[in-house]
This record gives structure tokens, C-alpha cells and sequence, in this order.
């Protein structure tokens, strides 16, 4: 977003379009439409060259849709699924993104295309989802060196983000379903590789 606009002028007034644009790019998005600038400034009822005082590109516009959204967070999950045993509570934090991601879909995949052909440094993907994986293992105790600690929280993260489910989604044909059963299995069978005794977890 354009911030040097939005804090000219009558700033009320800026925030009210800004969340019309928002608005109106996140119904084309889940009506399935190309996002287009055009598209946008018609279904908020601006012209282009608003949209383009707020927003340099669509890219700019799913990036900063998605932020609005209410997306996880590590510390609240890390909260919630603190002294759980290591298998539920990484299976709950997986299920949380999962969830997030299946309800938000298509924003997260604009705003995963969006960071991949940014050049700004300050944008950032999976923060929330390495931050709960992270924390988690760090304050609760398992029988893993550090360096597996680590490793654990790489593969874990891969299995909860919506990296994952483009692969078996799109590649591989799943279903919804079948994407979270795959992805749950998938994460479960680390855990028990990881601590190497179904009795610790």
C-alpha cells in the first residue's frame, strides 16, 4: 500500500477506499476471477487510477489482502498447545493452518505469488507457522538434540503451508481431503521417525 497518499489529506476518507478495494478484490478472488486492476476498480466502484494511488499492482493488493486477514499466530498457538505431548500438539498446529489455508485459498495463493516475485526484503512467508513449530519445541521437553530440533521444525513447517498443498493439490490431484489426511500421516510418521518410540509422544 502507498502510505506517502494514504497519510495526505482527509486520512478517514483514504482508509474507507483502501478497504473498499480490499473488499472488492477479495469477492473477485473468491468468485474464482482474474484479479485486474480494472476488475477491482469496477467492482468497488473507483476508477483505475485510485486503485493505482493505493496500490502499485494486484500483487501489491493480494499481498496486503491476505495481512488482513486474521492468520494464527505462533504465540497464540505456542500458548494453546504448550506441556501437550509433541504428537498432538504439532498436529494441532498443522490442523490450525490448514484450516486458515483451506478457508483462504486463493488469497494464499496470490499472496504466496506475490512474495515470490517481490523484490522486498520485508516480505515474509510462514513467520507464524516456523514461530508456533519453533517456540514449541524449544520450551517443551523431547529427546532431541538440537540440530534435530531444528530439522523437525523445517519438515514441519513444510507440512502445514500452502506450499504443500499446491503440490498435492495441483500436482498431484487431491482432493481437499485427501490433501489433509496425506499432509497429516505425513507429518505424523516424522514425529514418530524423530522420537523413535510411539510410547514418548
Amino acid at each position: 500500500m502507498k502510505k506517502d497518499h494514504l497519510l495526505s489529506g482527509r486520512k478517514e476518507q483514504k482508509l474507507l477506499t483502501r478497504k473498499n478495494i480490499l473488499r472488492a478484490a477479495n469477492k473477485l478472488l473468491k468468485s474464482k476471477r482474474p484479479l485486474t486492476v480494472e476488475d477491482i476498480a469496477a467492482e468497488a466502484g473507483i476508477s483505475r487510477a485510485t486503485v493505482y494511488r493505493y496500490y502499485s499492482s494486484t500483487d501489491s493488493i493480494a499481498t496486503e489482502l491476505i495481512l488482513q486477514l486474521n492468520v494464527p499466530s505462533g504465540e497464540s498457538l505456542n500458548e494453546k498447545f504448550k506441556n501437550r505431548p509433541a504428537l498432538e500438539a504439532l498436529l494441532g498446529i498443522q490442523e490450525t493452518y490448514l484450516d486458515f489455508i483451506f478457508s483462504n485459498e486463493i488469497p494464499s495463493k496470490k499472496f504466496l505469488g506475490a512474495i515470490l516475485s517481490s523484490s522486498d526484503p520485508k516480505l515474509e512467508r510462514g513467520q507464524n507457522r516456523i514461530t508456533a513449530v519453533r517456540n514449541f519445541l524449544a520450551q517443551n521437553k523431547t529427546d532431541l538434540k538440537a540440530d534435530e530440533k531444528k530439522k523437525l521444525t523445517h519438515i514441519a513447517v513444510l507440512l502445514m503451508g500452502i506450499e504443500a498443498i499446491l503440490v498435492t493439490k495441483d500436482v498431484c490431484g487431491l482432493t481437499n481431503a485427501q490433501t489433509r489426511e496425506t499432509l497429516r500421516w505425513g507429518l505424523e510418521m516424522v514425529v514418530r521417525g524423530c522420537l523413535n518410540d510411539s510410547r514418548k509422544i
